[in-house]
């Protein structure tokens, strides 16, 4: 697989999700100033700003632009932030009930005041919710490569061997070790290893789907979670990543570039044996492939 298609994807990095958490903490600051604006214009009765009473209020604001021209696919097409949409234009709508009230100088129902605050407070609960989302996922990815670390690792394993068990599904993974990584830094420097460590995970996000996961497990070991494929499939699946890892190259330096390969090793998450031993069997099957001359699969029953 050539190389431009490997890396074609789009995984924020934690230094990507710090950038998107300031500017959300940014609009949710906008959105509690313009409330503060709607408050006084209704306690004071004065006449309310003009964007606001139009139909398209939502995307007028100054949340609403942030909201509208975010350029992130990560984000947009996270469940929570697309679900802001809908709750916040719904909010608009009904300042905009209220505000017009006011504009013509007519009382303000309690339904109408209390249907505004039931939406705002919904609104503040989805930025509450994104917010620690967003926070959760910078705890949980490595700060080098974006892929998520060992801290929640076994919890998730558990959870996937709890549906095995309950006959809802097969789970298989991959341990994958970069072949002669140590060269690599020796040879080039630690600066090209690092270059090799963030290529090799895009290259492993291209592959895999949306709902597998992508853990660094060690140094130049990482793990891929593969819920409901079986044992077959998962071996077939990682001759893919293999071939993709051999083939593309990694840029270093000024027109320099490196090729590395990986060994990979295939067990299954059954009930009869624990989260940890089914790891134990895919780093075993990963050690044989290491030593059947590297950069082959191995598969661990």
């Amino acid at each position: 697989m050539p190389l431009t298609e490997c890396q074609n994807v789009d995984t924020p990095t934690p230094q990507q999700l710090q950038v998107t958490i300031a500017q959300l903490d940014q609009a949710i600051y906008n959105h509690e100033q313009w409330y503060k604006n709607v408050t006084r214009v209704l306690i004071l009765r004065i006449p309310p700003e003009g964007p606001d009473l139009m139909p398209d209020a939502h995307r007028r604001c100054l949340f609403g632009q942030w909201y509208e021209s975010l350029s992130e696919v990560f984000l947009k097409e996270h469940p929570t932030f697309v679900s802001l949409g809908p709750v916040h234009e719904n909010m608009h709508i009904s300042a905009r009930v209220l505000l017009k009230r006011v504009a013509d100088g007519l009382p303000i129902s309690v339904e109408d005041f209390d249907r505004f605050n039931n939406l705002l407070d919904n609104m503040r609960l989805e930025f509450q919710a994104l917010r620690h989302e967003l926070a959760e996922m910078v705890q949980n990815r490595d700060p080098l490569t974006g892929a998520r670390n060992r801290a929640s690792l076994l919890a998730y394993l558990r959870e996937q061997q709890a549906l095995v068990e309950r006959g809802v599904q097969v789970c298989s993974i991959a341990m994958v070790d970069l072949d002669h990584f140590k060269r690599v830094n020796d040879e080039h420097g630690h600066a090209a290893g690092d270059a090799v460590l963030v290529v090799t995970v895009k290259c492993l996000q291209a592959l895999v789907r949306q709902y597998d996961r992508i853990y660094r497990y060690g140094g130049e070991e990482f793990l891929v979670c593969m819920p409901g494929i079986t044992l077959e499939q998962a071996r077939n699946a990682a001759e893919r990543m293999r071939v993709a890892i051999a083939d593309q190259g990694v840029p270093y330096g000024t027109d320099q570039s490196l090729r590395v390969t990986a060994s990979f090793g295939v067990a299954s998450i059954t009930q009869s044996r624990s989260v940890e031993d089914c790891i134990a069997c895919a780093d075993k099957a990963m050690y044989a492939a290491k030593a059947a001359g590297r950069n082959c699969v191995s598969v661990e029953p």
